[in-house]
């Protein structure tokens, strides 16, 4: 059973994000950030917003037992937001013109613009900052991205829900990793109750989850070949687990059996052959693109308003990340403990381009290696984002 301390902090977050669901319905538009409701609304929204965090902070205090009922309050934590208007990000609609490239239109997504289609009904919602470029992630993603495309058909609003929908399914399978691997309720509650995750995954529909989800089964997986297999895939996802395989394998000293290493090379094999002969390589550049973006959540950006240049201010940035990862990587060596949130906070701290979705890497890192540090400051990264860009302050 939860205790009662705890099964009050869920009660409250739950209704903190209902009435942040309410509020967010009367903001017009709602798919950008800060959301801005009309009127009294605003105000709700804020103090929502404000009062789920806390409520969130207060419950990883108290919650320590009751497994089954943190992962009920879990799971209407993270799909509460479904009821909201798309939020806080048009990426959704990016996805579904992705999907439309290929399904409708037969394209390649990388040598294909939304632009290349203006008639095309997803393409006057996609986000003018997209508009004129290739897809900016790997070829796991565009296959999975197509499920929720051919659902959506060609309503904007099918296409919001669905993708907000699945993107919940893939944060609730990384939360039912995290479950069955640690059975740790309070490792549960610091991703499953974490108001960010809630508001930008069922509300904004990024897909960061599902990522998460090939992270985590790569790490829960371990010397196994679907282990490897899973490496390869999130590799060809996003770039981010290639800078947190190392941190792995380090903690283990390299000692993986054959096995491991055949699922990592053969599905990076099957990977590059299937889609350079489908779409070509250009995806090998797209999936680098945001590398070269900024942000004014960045540390990048912080160091730009202290004085320095763009360019000194992304040197300055990568110098104390490198530092930050050989010191993590030594110590994994050293102790066999990875501390992959830990490295993931540190990326996300010392990039030009945070966005705050990405805050889930290191909150789902943290909580499946239950590590204390890692997830004290993936939770503070969560809060900084959070407040930052939902809130008009």
């Amino acid at each position: 059973m939860i205790r009662r301390g705890a099964g009050a902090a869920g009660i409250l977050l739950v209704v903190a994000l209902a009435f942040a669901v309410a509020a967010a319905r009367h903001a017009q538009p709602a798919e950008v950030s800060p959301v801005t409701p009309a009127g009294a609304w605003n105000g709700v929204w804020i103090g929502a917003v404000i009062a789920a965090l806390v409520v969130y902070v207060v419950a990883l205090v108290v919650v320590r037992t009751g497994l089954a009922a943190v992962l009920v309050v879990a799971a209407t934590v993270q799909l509460i937001p479904l009821a909201a208007p798309l939020l806080l990000s048009k990426d959704a609609y990016l996805y579904w013109s992705e999907a439309r490239t290929v399904l409708v239109h037969h394209a390649s997504p990388y040598r294909s613009t939304p632009g290349d289609f203006p008639a095309d009904p997803s393409t006057r919602y996609v986000s003018e900052e997209w508009r004129n470029d290739a897809a900016p992630y790997s070829p796991t993603w565009e296959v999975l991205t197509l499920v929720p495309g051919a659902a959506a058909g060609t309503s904007h609003r099918h296409a919001a829900f669905a993708y907000k929908l699945f993107a919940v399914l893939g944060v609730l399978l990384t939360l039912g990793l995290v479950a069955w691997r640690t059975r740790n309720a309070a490792a549960v509650a610091l991703l499953g109750w974490n108001p960010l995750v809630a508001l930008h995954f069922g509300g904004g529909g990024h897909n960061d989850g599902w990522l998460m989800t090939l992270v985590l089964v790569g790490i829960a997986a371990g010397a196994l070949a679907r282990g490897g297999a899973a490496w390869s895939l999130a590799a060809a996802f996003k770039p981010v687990p290639l800078v947190l395989l190392p941190l792995d394998l380090a903690a283990d000293r390299l000692r993986r059996p054959r096995r491991f290493w055949l699922g990592l090379v053969a599905a990076g094999i099957v990977i590059l052959a299937v889609f350079g002969s489908l779409w070509g390589f250009g995806w090998v550049r797209s999936s680098l693109v945001g590398v070269h973006g900024a942000s004014p959540l960045g540390g990048v950006h912080w160091l730009t308003e202290a004085g320095l240049t763009h360019h000194d201010a992304v040197a300055v940035g990568g110098l104390v990340f490198v530092a930050v990862y050989c010191a993590l990587l030594v110590r994994a060596w050293r102790s066999g403990a990875a501390h992959l949130a830990l490295a993931a906070t540190t990326l996300c701290l010392t990039t030009s381009l945070l966005r705050p979705w990405y805050a889930l890497w290191p909150l789902a890192l943290a909580a499946l290696e239950e590590d204390v540090v890692g997830a004290a400051a993936a939770v503070a990264l969560s809060a900084y984002v959070l407040l930052g860009d939902a809130l008009s302050l």
